[in-house]
């Protein structure tokens, strides 16, 4: 799919908005808006007709004695798990599944291998609670990355030793035009490559220091790579603003003619043009057509799942 960037062109000249500055026409972040709406929109249809398509796997360490553990931050609507499993020793081959609970049967303070879970405001609870440190294998329904407009571009490169302290990302503005305003906005930044994938994700940018963000720097707070982040930050990587947030929507070019049929939408009916409702007929069925070809269509033979309990097992 194409740049956010790009896809504003296109529905500025689809819709007849191609004039803007600071004090006439739609501004940009207005798009970026109605663009992760659409996206938003999509990915709810989605997830309602087939939940099992934007699975995601994660694995959590675990403390002995400690209940609580924070899904991850990308989890649609902080509650969306497919399954949990646990592992005394973290190998990959002592992990068993968990069954779902509820509050009812919670064992706090009871230390033993965990063979219940309970979904809880972004959390899971293990019960009882671990006795060693062990992990969780989770999957779970990720939320898209929000889409954002590319803000700046990386100068020199950073390596893991450089951020493991707070640090100042040095910006190439001979070769990209900084929007310094817009990032001053935000606090956390995102650095992805020329294709929107992720490169490191969630750096918190030191907000309360004078003069934090310059035309030619950002002053970061020290931060320490996940699994899903790159080793370093190379030179030539591209910043976006706000959490979980990238240049290039995550779904396929097929769907990209949604996106811009949505955000043109908006901006018709936002222009009170009469061409918005027959746009929206034309959206609706565009949706839905996208939704059905997300169906999970196998000829291969599908066996009755074995769902064994920890309890059931025998040595």
């Amino acid at each position: 799919m194409r740049s956010v960037t790009r896809l504003i062109e296109q529905i500025r000249r689809q819709t007849e908005n191609d004039e803007v500055s600071d004090f006439v026409g739609i501004q940009d972040e207005e798009f970026i808006q109605y663009l992760n709406d659409a996206q938003y929109n999509l990915q709810a249809q989605i997830v309602h007709q087939h939940p099992r398509v934007f699975i995601e796997e994660a694995i959590i360490q675990t403390v002995s004695g400690q209940e609580r553990y924070d899904l991850p931050s990308n989890c649609f609507l902080g509650n969306k798990v497919h399954n949990v499993e646990y592992s005394a020793s973290g190998n990959d081959d002592d992990y068993y599944t968990l069954s779902q609970t509820t509050m009812k049967s919670r064992a706090s303070g009871v230390d033993a291998d965990p063979s219940q879970y309970i979904r809880v405001a972004g959390q899971i609870l293990l019960t009882p609670q671990p006795t060693s440190g062990g992990k969780i294998r989770i999957n779970y329904v990720k939320r898209l990355r929000e889409l954002d407009k590319r803000k700046a571009k990386v100068l020199t490169a950073l390596s893991e030793t450089d951020i493991s302290s707070d640090f100042t990302i040095t910006l190439d503005n001979a070769n990209f035009g900084t929007n310094a305003d817009d990032i001053a906005l935000h606090d956390y930044i995102c650095i992805v490559d020329k294709e929107g994938r992720n490169v490191v994700k969630n750096i918190e940018i030191d907000v309360d220091a004078a003069d934090s963000i310059l035309s030619s720097q950002i002053k970061c707070k020290a931060h320490t790579l996940d699994a899903e982040d790159m080793s370093s930050i190379p030179a030539g990587s591209y910043i976006v603003g706000g959490k979980d947030t990238t240049s290039h929507s995550e779904l396929g070019i097929e769907v990209e003619r949604y996106l811009i049929a949505y955000c043109a939408w908006k901006i018709l009916k936002r222009d009170s043009s009469v061409d918005s409702n027959e746009a929206l007929q034309e959206l609706t069925l565009m949706a839905q057509e996208i939704v059905k070809s997300y169906a999970l269509i196998t000829d291969d033979i599908q066996l009755i799942p074995d769902i064994n309990s920890r309890d059931d097992w025998s040595i």
